[in-house]
């Protein structure tokens, strides 16, 4: 109907210029027609023209307006029946494509803490837009009930500021999910339909919250998603290393394995020479042969080399804008080296690169993590088994895979000020089926776990591998104890032979409550000891670990407050026999607990462990000794 209208008003434009002419042709050769009737008409002329030329603006406009409430009606009709995050990140970016079709407009989209940059389109100059975006600065503007707003009245930083104001993206529309900030959307707003018309504006508000919401929500699926495939992706890791003893084919496996997680377009893992000054490449992919005598680097040398010297994770948004970056690829647009650290000694540099700006999240950053701890591991090990080929097979082995137990078992302990924790291991034998983790979420937050795993030697030593890695690698993820316990079991029943499983105790301690939830799968009960002495046995939870699939656990929260203290343990304590064949047992712990309730929890460890000595008179152990105490101030 419009633009029947709008080639009415063309065809009718040319035919009154055609006759504008013809009457000019004429009157000038042949009729002479007297001035004030040419005036006449000439001016009958003019207004007709003016006339259709007024008509086409207003059909312009209204062919304008008619199209974006069409592509609003067509946003809010797909988001109904989009079922996940990335069907509706697809909608989105297609219909503001179209909304937006010759106006430059910036999509972010929250991830962590911070707003990524997710989509774009007609921007000049990309490379001026901020990769990433605090999201505070949006809340605080947020907090006068506004969908909408100026860039000139944002608090971001001036020279974000100004790289927006050059690319004329001057009006911003935040996108708030139930809890959160989600979205926030930078476009031109001069001459822009959307932004100059107050019907479609408040449509685009409702729309504006429907995004994000529903992003809020399948955000949250697909992380659980992906944190899941991670956490599957590490236990291949972990199974992987130790089904190696050659160090580049573990790292050649690393480097693939990081590839189904974080898209790259080059990788290396450097390691540290025996004189600790140069870092050779031993595994790498996405790089012309040409360069390879050029992945040798010095200590302090590039991005890499600042990693190994620093022991700090280098993220590179724009390689062109930093200082220490040492250039190999010219496609190379960011970069991210992660120090490999295996008992506080660098042994070298995992680093990933991209054509793309700002490519690696901090997402990424949480993952290669727990990767280069595997990797450090697996050089360690398989540096380990080198040195000690000359010796016999079964030593090297029991050797190295003692080595890596020690580098999984924390030495040093994240700090909350009103708590006072300290553990200690004491394997048997060169390998431990014992595990203990201190895990700190924020400075209210302490995860504490103790467990025991069935068997010996190295089955039991990579089971407690698993364990440690599944429960690390869902320390974002805030579960609740038994939830963690749960995926923990179905994670180790589907990844251990037949009648192997573990003993275990998981708890949150929360300072700013002062409870302790926990659950407990099958582990000899720790002892809660109250300021005045009374005594909780801490028992709720289920079964062992990796026995039966799915089984629903259950926890507890007790009160955990100034004065109190907790002590668990592993049986070697209890069951440590003397020559008499007698156990240390239960009742002799807890009576030595209580006779130093005014010592120091480091001092109640040690007499603990001197105690065992002196009752079994050796100090070599029948089985595996974990002690972990924690204290609240």
């Amino acid at each position: 109907m419009i633009f029947s209208k709008y080639m009415e008003k063309i065809i009718q434009l040319n035919v009154y210029a055609l006759f504008g002419y013809i009457f000019y042709y004429i009157n000038d050769k042949f009729v002479h027609l007297p001035d004030f009737v040419s005036l006449f008409i000439f001016l009958l002329f003019i207004i007709s023209t003016f006339e259709i030329i007024s008509g086409f603006i207003v059909v312009r406009i209204i062919s304008s307006i008619s199209r974006t409430r069409k592509i609003l009606l067509s946003i809010d009709r797909q988001l109904n029946t989009a079922d996940n995050y990335y069907d509706v990140t697809k909608i989105i970016f297609t219909s503001f494509d179209r909304l937006f079709i010759e106006k430059p407009y910036a999509l972010y989209i929250l991830d962590g803490k911070k707003l990524y940059l997710a989509h774009y389109q007609n921007i000049e100059d990309h490379q001026r837009l901020p990769y990433v975006i605090d999201k505070k600065i949006f809340e605080q503007q947020q907090q006068l009930n506004s969908l909408r707003y100026s860039l000139k009245d944002t608090k971001l930083p001036k020279q974000q500021k100004d790289s927006l104001g050059k690319l004329k993206l001057s009006t911003i529309f935040v996108f708030p999910g139930f809890a959160d900030l989600f979205s926030v959307l930078l476009v031109d707003g001069t001459r822009c339909s959307l932004v100059n018309n107050r019907d479609h504006l408040q449509y685009f508000e409702r729309i504006q919250k429907k995004i994000g919401r529903i992003l809020e929500n399948t955000a949250l699926h697909i992380d659980l998603e992906e944190k899941n495939y991670e956490t599957e992706k590490i236990f291949e890791v972990s199974r992987g290393i130790l089904s190696s003893l050659d160090t580049k084919t573990i790292l050649d496996f690393i480097l693939k394995s990081i590839k189904t997680l974080i898209r790259y377009d080059a990788s290396a893992i450097f390691l540290l020479d025996h004189k600790g000054k140069n870092l050779l490449s031993m595994s790498s992919f996405g790089y012309s042969p040409k360069y390879d005598k050029k992945l040798h680097l010095k200590i302090g040398q590039g991005s890499c080399g600042w990693a190994a010297e620093t022991k700090k994770i280098d993220v590179i948004n724009n390689v062109r804008e930093a200082k220490h970056y040492y250039r190999l690829r010219e496609e190379t647009q960011s970069q991210i080296s992660v120090p490999l650290v295996f008992d506080n000694e660098i042994t070298g540099v995992l680093c990933l690169e991209s054509d793309q700006v700002g490519h690696f999240e901090q997402k990424s950053v949480a993952i290669l993590k727990n990767f280069s701890q595997l990797a450090a591991i697996a050089i360690h090990n398989a540096r380990q088994v080198e040195v000690s080929r000359a010796k016999q097979a079964f030593e090297s082995e029991l050797i190295s895979a003692g080595a890596v137990q020690r580098g999984l078992l924390r030495k040093t302990f994240p700090k909350i000020d009103q708590l006072k924790y300290t553990a200690i291991n004491i394997p048997s034998k060169i390998m431990s089926g014992d595990l203990y983790d201190i895990i700190r979420f924020d400075n209210q937050t302490l995860g504490i776990a103790i467990g025991d795993v069935s068997g010996k030697g190295a089955p039991a030593a990579l089971m407690m591998t698993l364990i440690l890695a599944g429960l690390r690698s869902q320390k974002q993820t805030f579960l609740t104890v038994c939830d963690m316990v749960y995926r923990l079991n179905n994670l180790l029943f589907e990844s251990t032979i037949e009648g192997t499983y573990a003993t275990f105790f998981y708890g949150v301690i929360s300072v700013e409550k002062n409870k302790l939830y926990y659950t407990n799968a099958g582990h000899n009960s720790p002892f809660l000891i109250k300021s005045n002495t009374d005594v909780i046995k801490l028992n709720e939870g289920g079964i062992v670990l990796g026995y039966i699939p799915d089984y629903n656990y259950t926890q507890d929260e007790v009160d955990f407050e100034p004065g109190d203290l907790f002590v668990a343990y592993t049986d070697g304590i209890t069951e440590a026999m003397n020559d008499k064949d007698e156990e240390f047992g239960e009742d002799r712990l807890f009576n030595i607990i209580i006779e130093n309730l005014s010592s120091t929890i480091y001092e109640i460890k040690e007499t603990i462990i001197e105690s065992i000595k002196d009752f079994s008179m050796s100090d070599v152990f029948d089985d595996d000794l974990t002690l972990l105490i924690c204290k609240h101030k």
